[in-house]
């Protein structure tokens, strides 16, 4: 790909702060949960990307363009029906209230980088290019990061005033940048080589035995952006090939290993029994302890939706602030830190938002996937494969994510929260500016997306 060098460096105050919100999804994406705790509370790093973006937003002058689409008139809405739904309680839980509803709140990053894109198209380049130095980063770097995380815990020093390690990356973390990046790359954004390939699987199998749910938030985008992208044979190949390798693998391990299944996800350990095991839990039953986890969810899911749906909070939900697995019986002693979310996103907003809730989170979704699909689609009628390779890859690493939360404690926390709705502004911003571009009303300074790559306009003239 080639890149607008004049739109890589930061020549104004938003350039500036992009380069900061680049900085700040590094530091989630390497450090997870650790990263988090910078900063001095309540002003953690999240919280400062977030104001500091407010007061970008208000200087782009973009503030009602970027209301401009359905999927952002729904956001703000959903953000109106979740703050009723927190203040009332701030004065009961404290900060307890404002944490719980930052899995919308942080939608405001959205419209931040909407405004970003609108102000100057260019800066889809500039994304474009950041993104691609994190993966230089991100790739040689993840297998061994998340190997010391996983395995090496108990060696980690910690923040002081708080039990939390200053590395702590979760398997879902991972899966979901994996799958952005083999997307990135299915696309033609990069090439890669054998040596990549290889750290990739390598570090998708090692999230894999810890959580179903990072398993299928990898494999289920990639095989889709695989078959979009008409790669169906090397898909079969690369399936094939997995395959006999990974059935070589599970027949020596069988024949000369014991397995012992794990009591906790957390003793889960790198095996293809595991792997197996997840595997015939998804699709049906298995070992003892993975369907325990399937089961705790399951129950806590049933008691949400009787409360919601048959119950007395259809349209209020319990609010933001209380501690849901308080108040439906699934705390235990070892819950350390506290449990608050029943490990899905959905169910969280219908046990806190009630229906009206849910139902506005859920016409988000579909609204911007909807959107994202007709502009993938007028891409491929037009033949600027590059801008329907886009909308793909944002598609699919926001797909990743989805699925990751459906199972696992996501959207709740900055470290995939922000990464999420930074995404959905990135989608609707390109999406709006591709449309200007087809109108003819764009600036002088918008972005053109050719068949060889992201270029300036002014490359393309005679």
């Amino acid at each position: 790909m080639t890149y607008i060098s004049s739109a890589s460096r930061p020549t104004n105050l938003s350039d500036h702060y992009l380069v900061l919100l680049s900085g700040v999804l590094l530091g989630y994406a390497i450090f997870g949960k650790g990263f988090a705790y910078v900063g001095l509370p309540p002003f953690f790093i999240g919280e400062i990307a977030f104001f500091c973006g407010f007061v970008i937003l208000l200087r782009t002058g973009c503030l009602v363009a970027a209301l401009a689409t359905l999927p952002s008139l729904v956001l703000a809405a959903t953000m109106t029906w979740v703050l009723l739904r927190t203040l009332p309680y701030v004065g009961v839980y404290g900060f307890d209230a404002l944490r719980d509803s930052v899995v919308i709140m942080y939608g405001g990053f959205a419209f931040v980088v909407i405004a970003l894109l609108l102000e100057d198209g260019r800066r889809i380049n500039t994304m474009l290019r950041y993104y691609g130095e994190f993966l230089n980063i991100y790739i040689p770097a993840i297998p061994l990061v998340f190997a010391f995380s996983r395995y090496m815990a108990d060696h980690i020093p910690r923040w002081p005033g708080y039990n939390v390690p200053l590395l702590q990356i979760g398997s879902g973390e991972v899966a979901v940048h994996l799958a952005g990046a083999s997307v990135f790359a299915l696309v033609g954004f990069r090439k890669v080589t054998p040596l990549w390939i290889v750290l990739v699987f390598a570090t998708v199998l090692m999230a894999s035995v810890s959580s179903r749910g990072a398993m299928l938030a990898f494999v289920l985008p990639v095989i889709f952006a695989a078959l979009m992208l008409g790669k169906v044979r090397e898909l079969a190949t690369v399936l094939m090939a997995g395959l006999v390798i990974f059935s070589a693998a599970y027949a020596v391990e069988t024949a000369f290993t014991d397995y012992r299944e794990a009591r906790f996800s957390e003793e889960r350990s790198v095996s293809t029994r595991q792997i197996v095991d997840h595997v015939a839990s998804i699709v049906g039953w298995s070992g003892g302890q993975t369907e325990d986890t399937k089961t705790w969810r399951l129950d806590w899911w049933d008691i949400i939706v009787k409360d919601t749906l048959y119950g007395p909070n259809f349209w209020t939900g319990r609010g933001f602030g209380l501690n849901l697995a308080d108040a439906n019986g699934f705390r235990t002693d070892n819950d350390t830190p506290a449990l608050r979310s029943p490990h899905n996103v959905h169910m969280t907003l219908l046990a806190r938002a009630g229906v009206p809730g849910v139902a506005l989170w859920v016409l988000l979704l579909a609204s911007w996937f909807a959107m994202l699909t007709s502009a993938v689609l007028t891409a491929r009628r037009r033949g600027q494969t590059d801008w329907a390779g886009l909308f793909l890859f944002i598609g699919c690493y926001v797909m990743s994510i989805i699925i990751n939360a459906t199972f696992d404690v996501a959207l709740e926390g900055p470290m995939q929260g922000v990464w999420f709705w930074c995404l959905i502004g990135f989608g609707t911003g390109s999406v709006m500016v591709y449309r200007a571009q087809a109108l003819g009303v764009l600036p002088h300074r918008a972005v053109l997306i050719g068949s060889k790559g992201v270029t300036d306009p002014a490359e393309e003239a005679p």
